[in-house]
């Protein structure tokens, strides 16, 4: 019956150390839970104006050899007439 005892008053006192050390944690990270990392979407930077668009809405050019991305075709339009003149 001691060991059952014992045993309960282990568990509580593990569970009360936990939450001190969780409080402790949160309160160092400004007090704001961590929202879990959801797995999305591929981004890239247009290299004209340095947006981050999707990947897969991004309109896509080969230029020199490579895939580029951009957030419009504007962008594209003009990274091209850009990078023509230099």
């Amino acid at each position: 019956m001691r060991a059952i005892l014992f045993f309960i008053l282990l568990m509580v006192v593990y569970q009360a150390v936990k939450a001190v050390f969780r409080s402790a944690i949160s309160a160092y990270h400004g007090g704001e839970p961590r929202t879990p990392r959801i797995p999305g979407e591929e981004m890239v930077q247009d290299p004209q104006c340095h947006t981050y668009v999707v990947k897969g809405r991004a309109v896509a050019r080969r230029i020199a050899g490579r895939t580029t991305y951009f957030c419009s075709a504007g962008c594209a339009d003009a990274y091209e007439r850009d990078h023509r003149s230099s």
